[in-house]
């Protein structure tokens, strides 16, 4: 389902225990995860720019991470973090 900037499934798909990414303007790449540390369990959202994929960047590459819970809520939360990031890049790059 389309939310602002970005296209993704309903929290069913994280309960699952899915990945999911997606990339705006070719450069601007996020990820989100079901992440269990502990007893606890969170969906982990991560933001990076450029071109490598998830699985070559080192934690000191992500621009930003963002925790929240696993519920229709915290997806909600989510979504909102990564459309406002996504306006503060596309602004950038229109400053550029």
């Amino acid at each position: 389902m389309l939310h602002g900037h970005i296209d993704i499934p309903t929290i069913s798909f994280w309960e699952f225990g899915n990945i999911w990414t997606g990339s705006v303007y070719q450069t601007f790449n996020y990820r989100i995860a079901k992440k269990t540390e502990g007893e606890r369990t969170e969906l982990w959202c991560v933001i990076w720019y450029g071109l490598k994929c998830f699985e070559l960047l080192t934690p000191e590459e992500y621009d930003c991470e963002l925790h929240e819970e696993v519920t229709s809520e915290g997806l909600e939360r989510t979504v909102d973090f990564i459309n406002g990031k996504v306006d503060e890049y596309r602004k950038k790059l229109s400053n550029a």
